[in-house]
């Protein structure tokens, strides 16, 4: 924080301003689009947030990992004499502090509509650092896809229908039922309810989650996962190579194993906003992704611990 605190200082000092408050020397224009970059890497974790609290209600154990983030972008903006920005980002922290002072866990209902009005305003303001619908879209995606594909007897044909059907968002899933779907679709009513409550679990299992600034939980999690997908593949080598009567079904076992777990993968990936990555890994050969994700968790462990 001290570090970014300093380029926007640095950023204020190359403005130019005289002693006289108001003058200034150096092009606004330039000096806005320096801002803005600055605040796109700050506010990463606020984005992060505000995608999951537009999929659904979120959990306001976001609030204080935002905040600090959201004042010295304010205290920067001020000194820049950004007025309309320092406005937006008022209100912005006002829906906030209405969430803490609420004293429930979940945001929902007109808390969360603050919040969402507030943050669109900021949005409009600086677009490149607040903006959500491209990355929103793609994390989305990825989830959204891989949450089907761990239900089972969902097949391509099923996707098809789902999509054609406009189930296109994490925000549509959430809120249908059985019933929609199968109105909608008109796949078999047992599917459509595995689906409904596969998309109910992943909600409480997020909503449950507390976040952090590192977002080390999540790391963690895809450690965990990736150290189980290196014994699934092992054990489906195995039984590859085995010509013992169980041989065959054990293979089939591990293969279908191993596509949940890489599909827990994907999802994990995708909260975290590495969409890229995920579609890296899609074009890898099995033993490919696993040295591909042992390297992503390596490097993130060196990055976070240069700066502990």
């Amino acid at each position: 924080m001290e570090d970014l605190d300093a380029s926007f200082a640095s950023l204020e000092r190359g403005t130019g301003r005289s002693a006289a408050k108001g003058v200034v020397t150096t092009d606004l224009t330039e000096v806005r689009s320096l801002f803005e970059q600055l605040a796109a890497n700050h506010v990463r974790q606020v984005r992060d947030f505000m995608i999951e609290l537009r999929w659904s209600e979120s959990t306001a154990d976001w609030v204080p990992i935002c905040e600090p983030a959201m004042r010295s972008l304010r205290r920067a903006a001020a000194k820049l004499e950004l007025i309309e920005l320092c406005s937006a980002l008022d209100r912005f922290s006002e829906a906030l502090a209405a969430v803490q002072a609420s004293g429930e866990r979940t945001i929902g209902g007109e808390r969360r509509a603050a919040v969402l009005a507030t943050y669109e305003e900021l949005s409009g303001l600086m677009p490149n650092a607040f903006a959500l619908d491209l990355d929103r879209n793609q994390r989305g995606a990825v989830i959204l896809q891989a949450l089907l594909l761990q239900v089972p007897d969902v097949k391509k044909v099923t996707l098809d229908k789902m999509y054609a059907a406009g189930l296109t968002t994490l925000e549509a899933m959430f809120m249908a039922t059985a019933e929609d779907i199968v109105a909608t679709t008109g796949i078999a009513g047992e599917l459509a309810a595995r689906i409904v409550e596969r998309f109910r679990a992943y909600r409480e299992q997020v909503t449950a989650a507390v976040p952090d600034a590192t977002r080390a939980r999540e790391r963690q999690r895809v450690a965990e996962l990736t150290s189980c997908l290196r014994r699934e593949n092992e054990e489906y080598e195995r039984a590859s190579e085995s010509w013992s009567r169980d041989a065959a079904e054990k293979k089939k076992e591990r293969r279908k194993a191993r596509a949940q777990t890489l599909l827990d993968i994907q999802v994990v990936l995708a909260r975290l906003g590495e969409v890229a990555f995920v579609g890296e890994l899609e074009r890898l050969p099995f033993e490919g992704k696993l040295a591909h994700l042992e390297s992503f968790l390596e490097e993130a462990r060196e990055k976070y611990q240069a700066h502990v």
